[in-house]
């Protein structure tokens, strides 16, 4: 990819205790030097949660889990926005 695209990898050791975060849709690799445990958190952002919404209508067209999350996301912000409102009386 170096040659082709200009793009460059990166090299880390991860200790124990230490956190990785990969920005999301970026690739990566990952090479284990002994047995792992290995703990993934998928997250949603709002921004990200635009561009879902944009990919349809169609609720085949987004996966189960990125519907769950979305649908999570606006519940949580309506429960928020009543609670603000409560606040107002």
């Amino acid at each position: 990819l170096r040659d082709e695209c200009g793009v460059s990898g990166w090299s880390l050791l991860q200790l124990p205790g230490d956190a990785v975060l990969v920005p999301a849709g970026a690739p990566h690799q990952v090479q284990s030097l002994s047995g792992t445990i290995s703990v993934e958190q998928q997250f949603l952002s709002p921004e990200s949660a635009v561009r879902l919404r944009d990919l349809g209508t169609d609720p085949a067209g987004i996966p189960r889990q990125l519907r769950a999350q979305l649908d999570g996301m606006i519940f949580a912000a309506v429960r928020e926005a009543l609670e603000v409102l409560r606040g107002c009386k």
